[in-house]
């Protein structure tokens, strides 16, 4: 079995001599000119222009998204000092807080409570 490789070098007639000068010359020329019939491609493709369309609309859609979907400044601060009132230590408690938050916004915070005492019991 002979590889693909062997088969193709095989098959080349150019690698068995050079081509005579005047047949150099005649390929050379009817290449010259069929690149030169070919169109330089702009720089602003159609589907480049389509993709660069396409993402800056997505672009937009999302800074517009953001900005309308976050509260404004005051509601914030005001919605923050809500949440820390309700999970403030009463007087004379003993609360301990565990707070967990995700880069992405979610809150966790689990509170202790000292006084806790299991009422089942086990069997």
């Amino acid at each position: 079995m002979s590889s693909w490789k062997h088969r193709l070098r095989q098959a080349d007639a150019a690698l068995a001599r050079d081509l005579a000068p005047e047949e150099a010359r005649r390929l050379r020329r009817t290449i010259l000119a069929e690149a030169e019939k070919v169109a330089r491609p702009s720089a602003w493709s159609l589907p480049f222009a389509l993709t660069a369309a396409s993402l800056a609309a997505a672009a937009a859609a999302l800074v517009l998204s953001t900005a309308l979907a976050a509260p404004p400044p005051a509601a914030r601060s005001h919605a923050l000092a809500a949440d820390q009132s309700e999970i403030a230590p009463q007087a004379g408690s003993r609360r301990q807080q565990l707070h967990f938050a995700t880069p992405g916004g979610t809150r966790i915070i689990w509170v202790f409570d000292a006084d806790f005492e299991v009422k089942g019991t086990l069997p």
